[in-house]
């Protein structure tokens, strides 16, 4: 089940979606481990009921409370068939900008202790929240997340950089932006380091990869010119370089690995 946040201003500009899974055990197969690749979309996931296994830099656990992913370095490899029932709450794809104003944490300290237990950011409330949504069912669910989290928002942590750089400019040029704004580079990578926890570089060539790879999974197209053409990629080769620098394999190779992509919805 897939719920839009309420309508305040806060959640609808940081807030993606809240997808709300009560037959996990259904959904994913059994012993399947699925990949998540970096990008910059913020993920809380609340685990209602059963558990589940992630792959991460190296170290393998078994989570059975709510864990964020403010930011992933490297793919992440989770075996779901263990989770009977959780909740994702689905930031904007806008890097840490979108979940600082919920957060008292700063960019910097998310960045380098990006994937841990929620508790440690938002606090011992956040598995009380966990237990009290259990039972409910996902209209519920979506009103008490909504309650919860504008309660946490505070709009003097709202960051503006990427909003005014896709205004400037929807394909993310940053000689656009930096003409439009008069800033300079430092000025500019302050700015965003700040919001987002990345350089606009970074933060740029994230972007354009996990849309690249997004639809690389969903469509299953080999036409590698068209993905050259539609995110902005020098050539080819430059392409097949980025989605290798960031997922670990080729494209070609991307359509053989079980991607989370596949079974998470899409709003």
């Amino acid at each position: 089940m897939l719920f839009t946040p309420g309508n305040t201003a806060g959640l609808q500009k940081n807030i993606d979606h809240y997808w709300v899974v009560k037959d996990g055990a259904v959904l994913f197969d059994k012993g399947q481990n699925l990949v998540a690749f970096p990008g910059i979309t913020p993920d809380l996931i609340l685990v209602l009921d059963g558990h589940y296994h992630a792959t991460y830099q190296g170290k393998r656990q078994k989570i059975e409370r709510s864990f964020l992913y403010s930011f992933i370095h490297s793919r992440v490899e989770v075996d779901l068939s263990g989770i009977n029932s959780f909740v994702l709450v689905k930031f904007k794809p806008k890097g840490l900008s979108s979940l600082l104003p919920f957060v008292t944490t700063k960019a910097e300290a998310l960045i380098r202790n990006s994937v841990l237990p929620a508790s440690a950011v938002f606090g011992e409330d956040i598995d009380r929240l966990a237990r009290y949504i259990r039972p409910l069912p996902g209209p519920e669910i979506a009103t008490a997340l909504d309650e919860w989290l504008q309660q946490r928002y505070a709009s003097h942590r709202e960051g503006f950089m990427v909003d005014l750089a896709e205004t400037v400019s929807p394909t993310f040029d940053l000689r656009e932006i930096r003409r439009h704004t008069n800033y300079s580079y430092s000025t500019l990578e302050r700015y965003f380091k700040k919001d987002t926890g990345l350089s606009p570089k970074r933060f740029q060539s994230l972007r354009r990869c996990k849309r690249a790879v997004q639809e690389i999974c969903l469509s299953r197209s080999t036409d590698w010119l068209q993905y050259v053409s539609e995110y902005g990629y020098f050539d080819q080769p430059h392409f097949i370089k980025e989605i290798k620098k960031y997922t670990g394999v080729t494209p070609a190779q991307l359509l053989e690995v079980p991607s989370f992509v596949g079974f998470r919805p899409h709003s």
